[in-house]
């Protein structure tokens, strides 16, 4: 078990969660839909289960194959969820027509990106059936040996960059003119907003950078978005293909939402701590973002676009971050671990804020 896995959100408990459906509905609905057979030993039971904030997900098996498939994936969104860093989750029967528009997308341009088969919407009990995926998310390789053995991550993460390449040009949206320097404004109006409150701030140099942004404007493409692009939602299946977790295409924005939220969630996370003290630990890290970032944008460079979006997810990821210390950390840890999410936060900050000014040198 690597650091992450074992400092990860604790679900909330059941009661806390209206609507959230009994094993026994999950499996009859199920059974129904999928016409399996009947009888005590031909019944499908739930293999494990994890009931977390934004969705319960029910690993469903059947001891005989039903049409080719013996496992599948039932999954209820809580669409009552909410977080400050990220939209709340769209309703079964959204993330299904999601499902189902990227699988017919996917297949008509091939290659090795896809999402999970949808197989069917369950609305007696608010959730959707899809195939079950054996393989390793990005999450679970960012973790220290990788640092050792590298190719198997930066692989997955240029594979990453792929996908949701793919799922951007799912549909051909016309341009939108935007204000850069407003971007700045926003900015600095999200971090009096919610990093003040909290004793918080913006680095001195971040704040110079975005006060003295000069008046630009800029198209930038609008897309589908993932909505949730990041490293726990990326699988790298047993078949060798790449598979995108928990789309939901509810919103039109820009690229750069969906790509910052899988640098922050990556780059942000406490298991590149070491490099507050240590910066060249930061190379690795480095690297890292910058195997997605090519494989995205095809390019050594990134539009000015990504570094306002990247600081402004970063403001409200440093308030993300602090919540989950202050629930899951031992209340002797908790001022030493916000000390060390205050300083990752910055650092990455700062970083970004020098790439901005260095854009406009070139």
């Amino acid at each position: 078990m690597n650091f992450s896995q074992r400092h990860r959100q604790e679900p909330r408990s059941r009661s806390t969660r209206p609507g959230v459906a009994s094993v026994d509905a999950v499996l009859t609905s199920l059974s129904g839909a999928l016409d399996a057979p009947t009888g005590d030993e031909m019944r499908l039971t739930v293999e494990r289960k994890r009931l977390a904030g934004r969705s319960s997900i029910y690993f469903v098996r059947s001891p005989t194959p039903i049409e080719g498939q013996s496992r599948w994936v039932v999954k209820q969104p809580h669409t009552e969820w909410a977080q400050d860093d990220l939209d709340s989750p769209v309703t079964a029967q959204q993330e299904f027509l999601a499902l189902t528009r990227l699988h017919s997308h996917f297949q008509e341009i091939g290659g090795h990106s896809r999402v999970p088969t949808p197989v069917t919407f369950l609305p007696d009990v608010g959730a959707l059936a899809m195939e079950y995926v054996p393989g390793r998310t990005i999450r679970q390789l960012l973790n220290y040996g990788s640092a050792l053995r590298p190719a198997t991550l930066l692989n997955g993460l240029a594979a990453a960059g792929q996908f949701i390449r793919h799922v951007h040009a799912l549909e051909n949206l016309p341009p939108r003119t935007i204000d850069l320097q407003d971007e700045a404004h926003q900015v600095m109006a999200v971090a009096a907003q919610k990093l003040q409150p909290l004793g918080l701030s913006l680095p001195d140099q971040v704040q110079r950078t975005l006060a003295e942004f000069p008046p630009l404007m800029a198209s930038s493409p609008q897309v589908w978005l993932h909505g949730d692009f990041g490293p726990g939602n990326i699988l790298l299946a047993d078949d060798g293909s790449t598979v995108g977790l928990d789309p939901a295409l509810h919103t039109v924005g820009h690229p750069e939402d969906d790509v910052v939220r899988f640098i922050a969630l990556m780059s942000g996370s406490i298991r590149f701590a070491p490099e507050v003290l240590a910066r060249p630990a930061a190379r690795f890290r480095r690297r890292l973002e910058t195997q997605l970032l090519r494989s995205y944008y095809g390019s050594q460079t990134y539009p000015p676009l990504f570094e306002l979006r990247y600081l402004h997810q970063l403001a409200r990821r440093w308030c993300r971050s602090r919540e989950l210390v202050q629930q899951n950390e031992r209340r002797m840890l908790v001022p030493m671990r916000l000390q060390v999410v205050g300083a990752q936060m910055c650092l990455l900050m700062e970083e970004s804020s020098r790439r901005l000014v260095q854009s406009f040198a070139e």
